[in-house]
């Protein structure tokens, strides 16, 4: 019963197939796979550590606490996103091995390697960029020296930092073009002057 009849008339064991199967992705395919589930349980941590105030510093400090939950968030997003496309990839490529079609291969390369691996802590850094951007435009727009935001704030906040480390190609996009347009008016006004 461990064997298979294909139509070819070829017999093969299980036992074959998943050897060859397992045989068919690099060590740093597995590499990728495990260290993105573990950003999740990560990112995931930091929340829950967070939420519960267990570290003593954060649990005073407001303002603090609030940067580094967005980084959280924003690497939850990252990583899920790379996850998404991690699985996509593979399950793309095994569908393809299985139906025998000969579809391109993924390049588990050292940059691909690094592409995936370092995404989740630049979902991070971008959470918490997002969140020191929106809390300065609150002060700037603010009358009051010191502006409180809401718990309803704080959450929109979260929800923007967890968008803004899921999309992370969009958000440096969108920033690249930003930056282009300030740097290249202040050009203008600069030799516009002299």
């Amino acid at each position: 019963m461990s064997e298979t009849q294909y139509t070819d008339g070829s017999e093969t064991t299980r036992k074959e197939e998943t050897q060859s199967m397992k045989a068919s992705y690099p060590i740093g395919c597995y590499v990728v796979g495990v260290a993105l589930v573990m950003y999740i349980f990560l990112a995931l941590t930091i929340l829950v550590v967070i939420h519960l105030n267990a570290v003593p510093i954060l649990a005073t400090r407001e303002l603090l606490r609030t940067h580094f939950l967005c980084g959280a968030f924003g690497m939850l997003g990252a990583a899920m996103a790379s996850s998404r496309k991690y699985y996509k990839v593979l399950i793309t490529e095994s569908a393809a091995k299985t139906s025998g079609l000969n579809g391109s291969t993924t390049d588990w390369s050292l940059g691909w390697l690094f592409y995936y691996l370092t995404r989740p802590l630049l979902g991070a850094v971008l959470g918490a960029l997002a969140y020191t951007l929106t809390f300065i435009g609150f002060q700037v727009l603010s009358k009051l020296p010191t502006e409180e935001i809401s718990d309803r704030g704080r959450y929109l906040l979260y929800a923007l930092a967890f968008v803004s480390g899921f999309s992370v190609s969009h958000v440096l996009d969108r920033l690249e073009a930003i930056s282009k347009e300030i740097f290249q008016a202040s050009g203008r006004t600069n030799s516009g002057g002299s």
